[in-house]
């Protein structure tokens, strides 16, 4: 184990004979404590020599990585000498900015990791108990709890699950997983060989087969539709079950036939699903010309538009306040349903172009979106054009948290109401309902993502803010700066609402079923 004593440190310092995970710790040490920058100039020789009837300076340069402290070679440290504060104080500056660098540098090959070992593929009339994972949800190692309702679940290492609820099945691995209630029937390549289901009455190993688990019935039964499977009991002998068997757990001498018809099979899942999407987007179309309505509604775009238009139609009513929008380079693309449309952005080129005249104290924005990435410091949702004078932008920053800046106006500051990271590798690819409010009575920002609230910021200084010329997906700075911040969205939206009120928690919701 490196001893981080500083001063032990500093000594190999002088002495050339740093090894490289010394320096690695007194650099880390020299950006979390400056003025240990002030302690080893203390102890730095300087050696002043004369050349050429001109003095000169040896240059302090960064710290030397040395392979291995046997190869290091060995010097005497001498009496130190001193050059003036400002010598010493340009040292130190080199130290520091060295130091800063040299940390920054070593941590920028760290990779992401991601922790999720399968993934939710379809659904069909979910319902959980607890938190409710989304289609394309990563899973990490945990529970889920299915009130009813069926799921499928692809595993890393290639296992397909289809649950049926009522059940609960915890995730172990990107092999393994625990089922201690409910139906399961499972289908497992031979890239998944190996694959198993452990249970209360026992363990369930795969041998490149699909299978049937159901701990419904009166005594837990297993199922071979194709293939073979290993069954472990618990103090007993292992059991093969073979293509057209199934077994009790509880009583493994005695061998069942496998019932395929009682569990659900890949095609009915299809059906299903497609039959689920369909009501979906029935429902949907209902409740949003329903929306349409609304008093407050300023804009309403639902991307149910002709391709040939390049535009956006205004769905909200009464239609004088806001006209619609002007499509700029983005493709039309399927949205959450089939049947539904949505809009892609992927280039610096694309964005809608809208204008929403007004000043206005309270606002609520809302839209479908689904993120392929955040390559660019600020990923625009919606952003108005330059920043000043109570321009909104609603953004997503490269770090993943959702952002409501507001422009500085008379004499008031800017200011960034920003949540946590929320937008992780994990999540891109979901369709995810954004929403964000802004709340002149209780004076705070409030934001929201698939319903439920995640940020309450403060809002201290309170002034109508400005939207007039502005931009999903894009930014443009209204010619002040000759060249534009590249700020485009990576990603698609199907629908788009902006309120010139404040929409209740029950309300967001509402929008994000």
């Amino acid at each position: 184990m490196l001893d981080p004593d500083a001063d032990v440190l500093i000594q190999h310092y002088l002495e050339d004979r740093l090894t490289e995970p010394e320096a690695a710790a007194l650099l880390s040490l020299l950006s979390e404590q400056p003025e240990l920058g002030r302690s080893l100039l203390a102890q730095l020789e300087v050696d002043a020599m004369i050349r050429s009837a001109k003095p000169t300076v040896r240059q302090l340069v960064p710290l030397p990585f040395v392979e291995d402290e046997r190869e290091a070679p060995k010097r005497t440290p001498r009496r130190l000498r001193f050059y003036t504060l400002a010598t010493v104080a340009a040292l130190a500056a080199c130290v520091t900015l060295a130091a800063t660098w040299a940390v920054r540098f070593l941590s920028s090959d760290e990779e992401a990791t991601t922790t999720a070992v399968a993934v939710i593929t379809r659904g069909v009339n979910v319902q959980w108990e607890g938190t409710a994972p989304t289609l394309g949800t990563p899973l990490t190692p945990g529970w889920l709890r299915l009130k009813s309702g069926l799921v499928q679940i692809e595993f890393y290492h290639g296992a397909r699950v289809t649950l049926e609820g009522p059940a609960a099945l915890r995730v172990l691995s990107s092999s393994a997983a625990y089922c201690s209630a409910g139906k399961l029937s499972a289908h497992v390549p031979p890239q998944a060989k190996g694959f198993r289901i452990e249970t209360p009455k026992g363990t369930i190993v795969d041998l490149g087969t699909d299978f049937g688990l159901d701990l419904n019935a009166d005594g837990p039964q297993v199922h071979v539709f194709k293939g073979e499977v290993e069954l472990h009991p618990p103090g007993s002998a292992i059991q093969s079950l073979k293509e057209g068997q199934a077994m009790a757990l509880a009583n493994t001498a005695r061998t069942l036939v496998a019932d395929e018809s009682a569990f659900v099979s890949l095609s009915q899942i299809d059906e299903r699903s497609a039959e689920s999407q369909r009501l979906a987007f029935e429902n949907w179309l209902k409740n949003s010309s329903a929306w349409n309505h609304d008093p407050g509604l300023l804009l309403h775009f639902d991307f149910q538009d002709s391709a040939d238009t390049r535009a956006l139609f205004n769905h909200a009513q009464p239609l004088a306040k806001v006209t619609g929008g002007s499509i700029v380079g983005c493709d039309w693309t399927e949205g959450r349903w089939p049947g539904k449309r949505a809009l892609e952005f992927r280039n610096v080129s694309d964005r809608v172009r809208l204008s929403v005249p007004g000043d206005h104290v309270a606002i609520t924005f809302s839209a479908w979106v689904r993120i392929n990435g955040l390559e660019r410091s600020f990923n625009s949702l919606f952003m108005v054009e330059g920043y000043n004078e109570g321009a909104v932008h609603w953004q997503i920053t490269k770090e993943g948290a959702l952002r409501l800046g507001i422009a500085n106006r008379h004499g008031m500051p800017a200011h960034d109401y920003d949540t946590s990271a929320l937008f992780t590798p994990e999540r891109f690819g979901q369709w995810l309902h954004l929403a964000t409010t802004i709340d002149p009575v209780a004076k705070e920002v409030r934001h929201y993502l698939n319903g439920e609230i995640i940020a309450r910021v403060p809002r201290v200084h309170s002034f109508p803010v400005r939207l007039t010329v502005a931009e999903l997906g894009n930014w443009n700075d209204a010619g002040h700066l000759g060249r534009v911040a590249i700020r485009h969205f990576s990603g698609v939206m199907d629908e788009f609402m902006l309120f010139e009120r404040v929409l209740s928690d029950h309300e967001i919701q509402r929008l994000a079923e």
